[in-house]
């Protein structure tokens, strides 16, 4: 896919979350804003991003497109923060800024204390759910990233991994901490949540085989 055709699959899915924001019943249970893509789409990225759903820490309005670059790169909050510390720490850095998108498998955003209620299996949030889930895929399928990097278990239950993670490993308080498996003939990578509980051994670890795919796919 070239890089304007992709454009306009993003704009599709823009359009039709705005769609569903003017459904009573949709919007009822949207309490913040509705993030999808973190930064611009690319075709070919290095590496895809992919966690459960923003924090709801800024309530400022849903935006209607893309970000022109990736949000994360200036991001105050914990996980932004953590995250370019430990692609810089993993030689990733130029990576990070240049070859990386990212996405949310859950587009409303919710605060930690609220995103409980987003895993439920039934009613408009699991709707919001599968119907964000859905164009992540469509969208990885879309990029082709050379690696897809999966922020916890709610982000791997939300684009149906769980039960496809192989050569895992657990950390010492017996969670998953790293996986290897494959979502849209795309190779995945497990990485533990960067704001919660995580280690950095294992986010190494992780980071070290997103490294390997990246020179891999590139021939080098």
């Amino acid at each position: 896919m070239e890089q304007e055709e992709l454009k306009r699959l993003a704009s599709r899915m823009y359009c039709e979350i705005f769609q569903r924001l003017e459904d009573p019943r949709m919007r009822e249970v949207v309490n913040h804003k509705v993030t999808a893509m973190y930064g611009p789409p690319m075709v070919r990225p290095d590496v895809a991003l992919v966690s459960f759903q923003g924090g709801g820490g800024d309530d400022s309005p849903s935006r209607r497109t893309w970000p022109g670059r990736l949000l994360y790169l200036d991001d105050h909050f914990a996980f932004g923060r953590t995250l370019r510390r430990q692609f810089d720490d993993a030689g990733l850095d130029e990576v990070l800024r240049e070859r990386t998108v990212a996405m949310a498998a859950c587009f409303p955003e919710a605060r930690t204390s609220e995103s409980g209620r987003w895993t439920s299996k039934s009613g408009p949030r699991a709707e919001w759910r599968e119907f964000s889930s859905a164009w992540v895929r469509r969208m990885l399928a879309a990029m082709r990233p050379r690696a897809v990097l999966v922020f916890g278990t709610k982000a791997s239950l939300a684009l149906g991994l769980e039960e496809r993670w192989r050569n895992v490993e657990q950390d010492s308080r017996g969670w998953r901490a790293f996986g290897r498996a494959t979502i849209e003939d795309c190779p995945a990578v497990y990485c533990q949540h960067l704001s919660q509980g995580w280690m950095r051994r294992w986010v190494q670890m992780s980071l070290r085989e997103v490294a390997c795919l990246v020179r891999k796919r590139l021939g080098t």
